[in-house]
């Protein structure tokens, strides 16, 4: 038998440069396989430079526009009761039509009921056009008018001679500008050919009925002393409207 001793073993540089040479092949597989780049993946490509460019001109468009076209940031700028109507340096510019203010006003809150066309709704709501309430002939006064748009009315009430049996809510929210040009419009639209109606007219109405809580019906609207506000034309397109009445003399009290 031959011994273990006795067996060839093999020599330390041979075994040496074996696992050099393993070592050197392993190296070499995993370089080319870390050389290897990832598969692509939507979403993780760059964005163009053209894209962020036009981004970033968009913005600065944005801005000049906003500064240009801002008014300031001013809440009445474009508020038509603004007081100040002055823009573009010294130059004054003249105030919008209080119809077509008024034209607005009333499409926003007056037209479900007296609609466009202001003829109402037969037996429900009484028409505009003609209306001797709103034209204020006979014993209908101009503070009448303004009361009812004020603290509103219900019960029958007679219009061109028949009779209607609603409710109209109180438009006491409305400033007196915004009321004054519902009147306005109303009173010179739709064939109507009525003097206007000023802002200072309807404060003294407010002021002189501030008393009253409820909406008004046709017998307590009679007891007013019907009073035609001065002379208050209605402006031309465009133009200026003069300065506002004087203050109408107060309704007669309740009965």
């Amino acid at each position: 038998m031959i011994d273990e001793q006795d067996k060839p073993h093999p020599m330390p540089d041979t075994f040496e440069a074996s696992r050099e040479s393993d070592e050197l092949n392993v190296r070499d597989v995993h370089g080319a396989i870390l050389r290897e780049k990832d598969d692509p993946r939507d979403g993780y490509e760059p964005i163009p430079l053209w894209l962020v460019s036009f981004f970033m001109a968009l913005v600065f468009w944005a801005g000049a526009y906003l500064a240009f076209n801002s008014g300031g940031f001013e809440s009445t700028v474009f508020n038509p009761s603004q007081v100040s109507w002055i823009g573009g340096g010294a130059v004054a510019k003249a105030p919008p039509d209080p119809r077509v203010i008024g034209k607005r006003l009333f499409t926003a809150n007056c037209v479900a009921c007296h609609q466009a066309t202001g003829l109402g709704v037969a037996g429900q709501f009484p028409p505009l056009v003609g209306s001797e309430w709103v034209l204020t002939e006979g014993e209908h006064g101009d503070n009448q008018l303004v009361a009812i748009l004020l603290h509103g009315l219900q019960g029958p009430i007679q219009v061109k001679g028949s009779t209607y049996n609603g409710a109209m809510p109180a438009w006491k929210q409305l400033k007196d500008d915004q009321i004054a040009a519902i009147l306005t419009y109303i009173r010179s639209e739709w064939g109507n050919n009525e003097t206007a109606i000023t802002a200072a007219q309807v404060a003294k109405i407010r002021e002189e009925t501030a008393a009253q809580s409820e909406a008004y019906n046709q017998t307590q609207l009679k007891t007013f002393t019907p009073v035609e506000f001065e002379d208050a034309p209605a402006p031309a397109e465009g133009s200026v409207p003069p300065a506002p009445a004087g203050a109408a003399p107060a309704p007669a009290p309740r009965a």
